[in-house]
């Protein structure tokens, strides 16, 4: 197994080298990468381009994640179509990863923060609300 010791002062730093010549987005597709999180962003008015170019990009890192033994944990990968409020598109099929079908989500977690498809805030609202009760106890809704 390749990679960088997690939790060392230096591992941010060896993490960007070894992250450093990752396969470049497409034109319609981006990245957007905090420590070993990444995310990543294609779009499209047509569902099925976004699948394409979806998997289009990932079929590139799957080959470059192999060729340096870079494991990804599946079952942490998530899919989620962000879409205009008066605008709505039948759910494209899924896209694949090592194989896997990756399901489309409603919401998703990005770093800390909780995502639905119509990027409100109440999804996130609600996760906090229910992080604060857990640790505080709360008998009913905060004032």
């Amino acid at each position: 197994m390749a990679g960088v010791p997690q939790g060392g002062l230096i591992s941010p730093v060896l993490f960007s080298l070894y992250v450093n010549d990752m396969p470049p987005p497409s034109h319609h597709v981006e990245l957007a990468l905090y420590a070993d999180d990444t995310a990543i962003i294609a779009s499209s008015r047509k569902p099925t381009l976004l699948v394409s170019y979806l998997e289009s990009y990932l079929n590139d890192l799957q080959r470059w994640l192999s060729e340096w033994r870079i494991a990804l944990n599946v079952s942490k990968s998530t899919a989620i179509i962000f879409e205009h409020a008066r605008r709505r598109f039948i759910q494209p099929r899924s896209v694949t990863l090592f194989g896997e079908p990756n399901e489309w989500v409603d919401t998703t977690r990005y770093l800390v923060v909780t995502l639905d498809t119509r990027l409100t805030w109440s999804p996130h609202i609600d996760q906090v609300r229910k992080e604060d009760c857990s640790k505080d106890g709360c008998a009913g809704p905060p004032p």
